[in-house]
């Protein structure tokens, strides 16, 4: 069925009227537009009203489809029949129909928006607490969207409040710490304290020994001075059975860095000369004791500040070989100081 159409030139101010009586020619009742249709676009310097013009009947339906496109919607009113459109629908230029339906006593007027819904539910509009979780997209309330709170707070749900939101003050390097009812900004204080950039630091000699696990003191952990030990071997030249090679099972991993060989009893009619070496066999030098040296005196290979640098690795269980030599067996005692260097 074709319908009588009704075309409005949208207006920036002012009215613009539609007939809604039942016009007649002599005593015959002439059809009248029903349906009437907005077109046009304007910038909205005013009020802009669609009114009713004539006496309707009960029951008079008319029915309005907007297609202008205004502009300063949100400045201006647009009123269809006594009802103001959402500033929504004007603005974005949306296309929505109006129904207004005579009840005998006033206009019952009904906005609808396009079947895409734009413009038509903003927040004046929703019922109060109506947007439910299950509504809101998991990742969607960003912090921008979280209630503003004033600077060095934040915001906690407090079981003293019945579970309301409730904002606390944050001083520099405060957090929360809550009690099982509710929360207190406090520092941390004691053996740890923290800076505002989350730097946490441990007070001094506030860790003791009750608060280490067994074990947990590797080699890795201690420090040079800790790691470093001394192994002391006995030998002597006094007779041809004694001069032979004297094996030691190293009771750790280490590293050699210096021997230091003490005269116990003085030599006698030529050199007493050890030998060191490692697991295989390879010479990390000797020590010479002449006869000139006098009880108490030594000789050294390496030393502490100058340490050996080869063949003096050794792993836990290896062998470590004192080779001594001496052409007359006669007098002498000596004491090898062997100084280590623990390794993991």
């Amino acid at each position: 069925m074709r319908k009588n159409v009704l075309e409005i030139t949208a207006l920036s101010t002012g009215t613009s009227g539609v007939p809604v009586g039942t016009p007649t020619i002599g005593s015959v009742p002439v059809a009248m537009a029903t349906t009437v249709r907005v077109v046009g676009s304007a910038s909205l310097s005013g009020a802009y009203n669609i009114s009713p013009t004539g006496t309707p009947v009960t029951n008079t339906f008319i029915e309005l489809y907007w297609g202008a496109s205004l502009s300063s919607g949100a400045s201006h009113a647009v009123v269809v029949f006594d009802k103001t459109v959402p500033a929504e629908l004007i603005t974005s230029a949306s296309k929505f129909k109006v129904e207004c339906l005579y009840n005998g006593t006033a206009w019952d007027v009904n906005i609808l928006p396009d079947d895409a819904g734009v413009g038509i539910v903003a927040a004046d509009r929703l019922v109060a607490d109506a947007v439910t979780t299950a509504k809101i997209a998991d990742d969607a309330v960003t912090l921008a969207k979280v209630q503003d709170v004033a600077a060095n707070s934040v915001l906690v749900r407090d079981a003293n409040s019945s579970g309301v939101l409730t904002e606390k003050a944050l001083a520099t390097t405060q957090i929360l710490i809550g009690d099982g009812t509710g929360f207190t900004a406090a520092a941390l204080s004691g053996d740890v304290t923290m800076t505002k950039a989350g730097v946490v630091t441990l007070a001094a000699n506030s860790v003791v020994t009750a608060d280490i696990t067994n074990a947990n003191v590797t080699v890795e952990k201690c420090e040079t001075t800790l790691l470093r030990d001394v192994i002391t071997i006995r030998t002597d030249s006094k007779s041809a059975a004694a001069v032979g090679n004297v094996n030691f099972t190293m009771p750790y991993k280490c590293k050699i860095t210096h021997i230091v060989v003490t005269v116990l009893e003085p030599t006698l009619n030529d050199t007493y000369t050890g030998t060191y070496k490692d697991n295989g066999g390879a010479s990390m030098g000797s020590i010479d004791v002449p006869i000139s040296m006098a009880i108490g005196n030594k000789g050294t290979l390496g030393s502490s500040g100058s340490p050996l640098s080869s063949n003096n690795d050794f792993n836990e269980n290896d062998n470590f070989l004192i080779e001594p030599s001496k052409s007359t067996q006669s007098s002498g005692a000596y004491l090898h100081s062997i100084y280590v260097l623990r390794e993991a």
